[in-house]
């Protein structure tokens, strides 16, 4: 009986069998710097066995390939436990002509720099090991990248001023992270509106964390955040709903340019 394959690895398979082969070495000679059969690496490359991390280490160190196959291990290992929802987000985005942004408390994660969101994340997953962490990070950043590409979608975002001048991290953190909003709302990237402390942000905080994803084909759809996750919503009274708090906060917000000056100001508070 063949041996199933796990579908998850087979890209991450063939990866090591192209390195493997690129350097002129036969599974032979590769499983003499490991701690695994040429068998076994076989049934990796053909991704019938899913790798443990110590074996991904291994290769790294055997290919001179500098962390790069433990990292994609990471991201594997993250998208193969992940829920069914996390797939129809990525999926709904890469098809999406506009995305509208709200968090209440937070830079949005798709705006978030890389050591921002470690913060975040430390703060947020006291429980997780630095190895988890740093799967979820690495998650975290490939989204971000692809939705920041030039193109579609288009990006708006509203955040609040308390969420600017009580950024979270240390002093270069902060610095970093206020200057990655600026550039991209400078490079038209972002269209970004800070709701000015002393207007009613009770619907904020009560909306929680929402992005609405339009399409040019289809109904839009919301994305709810939450601390364990998320949830894509096609109910369309509700993405309806969604969409009428983001025009109440958008209504509320400075404009584009003032908003881009109050950045300005905090980073240099």
């Amino acid at each position: 009986m063949a041996e199933r394959q796990h579908s998850d690895w087979v890209a991450f398979g063939r990866e090591i069998r192209r390195i493997r082969t690129s350097k002129g070495m036969s599974l032979h000679d590769a499983a003499i710097l490991l701690s695994i059969t040429p068998g076994m690496l076989s049934k990796l490359e053909r991704a019938t066995r899913v790798p443990k991390r110590d074996t991904v280490g291994e290769l790294d160190q055997a290919f001179s390939t500098n962390g790069s196959l433990l990292r994609r291990w990471s991201d594997v290992t993250r998208r193969s436990a992940d829920p069914d929802w996390y797939r129809r987000v990525e999926d709904a985005e890469a098809a999406a002509v506009e995305l509208r942004i709200h968090h209440p408390s937070l830079i949005p994660g798709s705006l978030q720099t890389s050591a921002y969101a470690r913060t975040v994340l430390s703060y947020g997953r006291p429980l997780d090991q630095p190895g988890e962490i740093d799967s979820i990070l690495a998650l975290k950043t490939k989204r971000a990248e692809r939705l920041l590409q030039a193109g579609d979608p288009a990006l708006s975002a509203v955040v609040p001023e308390a969420v600017i001048r009580g950024c979270l991290g240390d002093s270069e953190t902060v610095a970093e992270q206020l200057c990655h909003l600026v550039h991209l709302t400078e490079s038209g990237q972002l269209r970004i509106y800070v709701v000015p402390d002393g207007v009613p942000t009770h619907i904020a905080q009560a909306s929680g964390a929402f992005t609405l994803i339009s399409f040019a084909d289809r109904l839009p759809l919301a994305f709810t955040e939450s601390a364990s996750g998320g949830g894509l919503v096609d109910n369309p009274r509700e993405v309806q709903r969604f969409s009428t708090l983001f025009g109440i906060l958008q209504g509320w917000a400075l404009s584009p340019a003032d908003s881009v000056d109050l950045i300005r100001k905090a980073q240099h508070a």
